[in-house]
C-alpha cells in the first residue's frame, strides 16, 4: 500500500478541452466528466498517463480517501490523509463527482486552476479561449500573506485587498478599485473555486 500523508500542495482545475477535472495534486487525481470515471495520473512530471481509479472511499469527516488502481502495471492501493480545510473540500468534490448526478457542461468555458500549498491558495488561474486562442485572463497569487492581481496583455500587476467570488463574479479589490470577471464555468466549478478561496485565503 501506498501512503500519502499530509501532502504540501494540491490542484483544483477545469479544462473543457480535455473535459477533466483535477482534484488534488499528490497523487494527481482526474475525473472525467464525459465517461463519470476518476484516474490517477501515473506519470505526473511529464506526458500525463491515466489509469482508472476503483473502491474510492472516504472517512465520514474527508480526511482519508482510499483507493485501488493499477500502478505501473502492477495492482496498488493507495491511502492519502489531509489535515487542511482545502484538502477535506477537494475530497468532498470527489465524493459528489463519483456518487452524484451533478452534470458539468460541456462546450467552450473559461479554464480554471487553483493551486494550494499546505492549505493556503497560491495561485489562481482564469483563462478564457476562443477558437485556440486565449481572449482574456487574470492571475491572482498570494504570498508572504500579500495578494497581487497580475493582467497579463497589457501587462499590469497590482496588490489587492481582497479575493471573492460573489455569485459567478469574480471580484478583486484594491484599495483604489474593484475588479470584477464574470466566471464562464458550471456551478460545480465556481462553487469549488469559491470554497477553496474562502478556506484557503483566511
Amino acid at each position: 500500500m501506498q501512503i500519502v500523508r499530509d501532502p504540501k500542495s494540491a490542484v483544483f482545475s477545469w479544462d473543457y478541452r480535455s473535459g477533466l477535472i483535477r482534484v488534488p495534486a499528490e497523487p494527481s487525481l482526474y475525473f472525467d466528466t464525459s465517461a463519470r470515471s476518476l484516474h490517477i495520473d501515473q506519470n505526473p512530471a511529464g506526458e500525463r498517463s491515466l489509469t482508472q481509479v476503483r473502491n474510492a472511499s472516504f472517512s465520514e469527516d474527508f480526511t482519508v480517501m482510499r483507493f485501488d488502481a493499477t500502478w505501473h502495471g502492477a495492482p496498488e492501493s493507495f491511502e492519502v490523509t489531509g489535515r487542511h480545510q482545502t484538502d477535506r473540500i477537494l475530497r468532498q468534490v470527489t465524493q459528489l463527482l463519483l456518487t452524484g448526478d451533478e452534470a458539468v457542461a460541456s462546450g467552450p468555458q473559461d479554464v480554471i486552476e487553483v493551486h494550494v500549498l499546505e492549505g493556503a491558495t497560491a495561485v489562481i488561474n482564469v483563462l478564457r479561449v476562443v477558437e485556440g486562442e486565449v481572449e482574456k485572463s487574470i492571475r491572482i497569487t498570494h504570498k508572504d500573506g500579500r495578494l497581487y492581481l497580475v493582467i497579463p496583455s497589457p501587462w499590469k500587476r497590482t496588490e489587492l485587498t481582497s479575493v471573492a467570488i460573489e455569485g459567478s463574479r469574480l471580484l478583486c479589490r484594491t484599495p483604489d478599485e474593484d475588479v470584477t470577471y464574470e466566471l464562464s464555468a458550471s456551478p460545480l466549478v465556481v462553487e469549488t473555486m469559491t470554497a477553496l478561496i474562502d478556506a484557503g485565503l483566511t
